[in-house]
């Protein structure tokens, strides 16, 4: 992971207003997604349940934040968001949806991404990390993603939301954009303790990765 400090890019004063705008849409937009879930959702929605770091696709990214947004206003998320110009929209945009971003990837702030992540997760926020982004491959698990979770020793939720119907962008992770009314499906696999992530970071994400893609559908 590359441990340079470079400032992350932020909006213009225009920018932002724009921004505020499509955000209020997109709220509106994401009222009229039906989302479904079992029990072990259920759970995690209840009080009481520790701060945990939440691992999901990139290309899931649309629906997330209006799912946790909407159905978790007990918990406090935070969320790894690239300190790229597009990563600078989507980090206005979790904002306003009462989420804090922390930026940084891989290829920039890397280092100090993941220490501020173990922060704001120590201060009793989720924290939630899209382990292929922000450039691939798609449902590329990388090692980086469980670092958070192994320094802490906080639980995984290893998270999928399944459309029903959507366009997919030709992206390289092909993103989701659900239609509107559609239907979701959440699936959940949560894992407690440290005894998944004991030993090296690469074994610790395949096995993750293999965890996740049986929740996921396509």
């Amino acid at each position: 992971m590359t441990s340079t400090n470079q400032t992350p890019t932020k909006l213009k004063w225009h920018e932002r207003a724009l921004l505020s705008v499509l955000a209020f849409l997109m709220r509106l937009w994401g009222r009229t997604l039906r989302f479904h879930w079992g029990a072990d959702v259920q759970d995690l929605m209840d009080p009481g349940s520790p701060p945990a770091v939440v691992i999901f696709w990139h290309n899931r990214l649309f629906a997330a934040p209006l799912f946790y947004s909407r159905y978790f206003r007990n918990r406090r998320l935070a969320t790894l968001i690239s300190a790229s110009k597009d990563g600078a929209w989507l980090a206005g945009f979790v904002r306003r949806m009462g989420m804090r971003p922390v930026r940084g990837s891989r290829f920039k702030r890397g280092a100090q991404a993941v220490r501020d992540l173990i922060a704001v997760q120590r201060e009793g926020f989720d924290v939630a990390v899209s382990p292929d982004g922000s450039r691939g491959p798609m449902y590329d698990m990388k090692a980086g993603a469980v670092t958070v979770a192994m320094k802490t020793g906080a639980p995984i939720i290893l998270l999928s939301l399944n459309h029903t119907g959507a366009w997919r962008l030709k992206s390289w992770d092909r993103f989701f954009i659900p239609y509107p009314f559609s239907r979701i499906e959440a699936r959940v696999d949560y894992i407690t303790g440290s005894a998944l992530l004991s030993g090296d970071p690469k074994e610790a994400a395949a096995q993750l990765k293999e965890r996740l893609d049986a929740i996921t559908k396509d």
